[in-house]
């Protein structure tokens, strides 16, 4: 074979199998992603819908990224709770999981909760099995080390990822995710099944200033 098509022979096979490998890798990629919709994993929004917004602004946030139908603008389900039931929890039960909401006094978002239909892999949020610094290798397998590491409770049977943002009106809200029940004999579990966002309860007083303040101006 001449020396000419042999090199362009050679070059047509290794496209071929770059190619393969691309779409193969994108193809993989896809399928571990958060569902369309939810937003970036890591923001501190769900849905688009964010802490402090309004309650008509939410409402239309998760009817237009949940991609709700005519008729289906209001949540799912609703309750008052809280101290002297002003707060209000609404509840939308999507195909991607369900999705809570907690409006402060009825009239801002003040914690998101998100149930994942279908969990993500903590290896695929790159979460610290502990914040161990030997735990976080570097290159390719360097995992996001803005997270503490911790349980939700005593009993340590679920893991408990959270990191924590200062507002510009000076508050502080809490992004966090929690794993599945552990196993018994102390063996982690590898999967995210909830997604929290909340203002931090030690921020309550600075939170309810800087809504007061955001109606009045």
């Amino acid at each position: 074979m001449p020396t000419v098509t042999l090199r362009l022979t050679l070059r047509l096979t290794l496209l071929f199998i770059c190619g393969a490998l691309a779409a193969s890798v994108g193809a993989e990629g896809a399928a571990q992603s958060p569902p369309v919709g939810v937003g970036d994993a890591h923001a501190s929004a769900v849905f688009g819908v964010e802490i402090g917004m309004d309650v008509p602004t939410a409402l239309q946030t998760v009817f237009v990224n949940a991609q709700r139908k005519p008729g289906q603008e209001r949540p799912d389900a609703k309750k008052n709770e809280g101290k002297d039931n002003k707060d209000v929890r609404v509840l939308y039960k999507l195909s991607e999981g369900n999705l809570q909401i907690v409006f402060a006094e009825g009239k801002w978002v003040k914690e998101i909760f998100f149930e994942y239909a279908k969990p993500l892999a903590t290896d695929d949020l790159k979460l610290l099995d502990s914040t161990a610094t030997f735990a976080n290798t570097g290159g390719e397998t360097r995992r996001d080390d803005r997270y503490a590491v911790g349980f939700t409770s005593d009993d340590k049977k679920e893991k408990f990822w959270w990191r924590d943002e200062r507002t510009p009106a000076g508050y502080r809200v809490r992004v966090g995710f929690v794993s599945g029940k552990l196993t018994k004999g102390g063996l982690a579990s590898k999967e995210v099944v909830r997604k929290i966002v909340a203002v931090m309860p030690e921020d309550a007083d600075k939170f309810a200033q800087a809504m007061n303040a955001k109606a009045a101006g």
